[in-house]
């Protein structure tokens, strides 16, 4: 009786949330599916069925697979980077250091800054003749080193880093309020029993911030299949083709880069297997992080 009441209650008030978020985001998804079987501009009424002809052209389209292959290097390549570093930044965040604060506001900073001012601050870093980043290697002697750091070869990898340098920061901050959490007297005891810094780590700090992790992972792994301002921005006016990722690529064949393209139907379907790509992978994840909850 107690749960049927409290439905009762409860149902009303998450009615018009469930309406607002069903209109703006459900029926626009299902929308999409629908406009990817056709063959439209965007600008008439006038929309031509061809079923799935564009998802078969994408199988055929090798940008198609550059662009899925490029956001999936980002996505695991910079949450192996964010996440390594920011549990390392936490081990030392966690003692009580003088400037603490201060410290974990500095390295949250990044993620506050618009995304194109973040790109802008990575294409001065990045730039061959003027960037800091040449001028260090030449001034240290290490001029073999110097490359084109946002040229066709190591665009992806460049991009990677100014992608932790920005996320790693906001990752931190939620796995430090998860790590704060845990009892000190655990620490404690495993620096009582001999433990090192690594097994206490793996054996107190990991398990305990298990499902704070998981939820990040979650949070990263939808944020770097849409990154784009910052992308756009670092490699403006436009990425090579093999700097594409998913959104790149959609925005290309929506609009175009540098000439008009206007193919909204075969942006839509590729948006459509970006959107396939989350749900899956956010599923694939939850499943290989399941554990049993540990609770204190």
């Amino acid at each position: 009786m107690r749960r049927t009441g409290r439905s009762h209650v409860v149902v009303p008030f998450l009615l018009p949330a469930l309406a607002v978020y069903t209109l703006i985001f459900v029926y626009p998804a299902f929308d999409a599916i629908r406009v990817s079987l056709f063959q439209w501009n965007g600008f008439t009424t006038k929309m031509t069925y061809i079923g799935f002809g564009n998802y078969q052209h994408l199988l055929s389209d090798p940008t198609f697979w550059v662009s899925l292959r490029n956001t999936a290097v980002i996505a695991i390549g910079g949450g192996v980077g964010i996440f390594g570093l920011a549990f390392f930044f936490s081990a030392i965040l966690q003692r009580e250091i003088r400037g603490k604060k201060f410290f974990r506001a500095l390295m949250f900073f990044p993620i506050v800054l618009p995304g194109v001012g973040v790109g802008m601050i990575w294409q001065f870093v990045y730039n061959r003749s003027w960037g800091p980043l040449s001028a260090l290697l030449n001034a240290v002697g290490l001029e073999s080193f110097d490359q084109t750091w946002l040229g066709p070869k190591l665009i992806i990898p460049s991009l990677t880093i100014a992608v932790i340098w920005t996320y790693m920061g906001f990752y931190l901050v939620i796995l430090m309020a998860g790590i704060d959490k845990i009892p000190k007297s655990y620490f404690e005891a495993a620096r009582m029993d001999g433990a090192s810094e690594w097994r206490t780590f793996w054996l107190v700090t990991l398990p305990m911030t298990w499902d704070v992790l998981v939820v990040a992972m979650v949070l990263w792994l939808i944020s770097a299949m849409k990154i784009f301002d910052l992308i756009v921005a670092t490699t403006f006016p436009s990425p090579p083709r093999s700097g594409f990722t998913m959104t790149i690529f959609v925005w290309e064949r929506a609009v175009g880069a540098y000439t008009p393209v206007f193919e909204l139907g075969y942006a839509t379907a590729i948006g459509v297997v970006l959107l396939f790509c989350v749900v899956l992978g956010v599923a694939v994840l939850r499943l290989i992080t399941r554990r049993e909850r540990i609770e204190y």
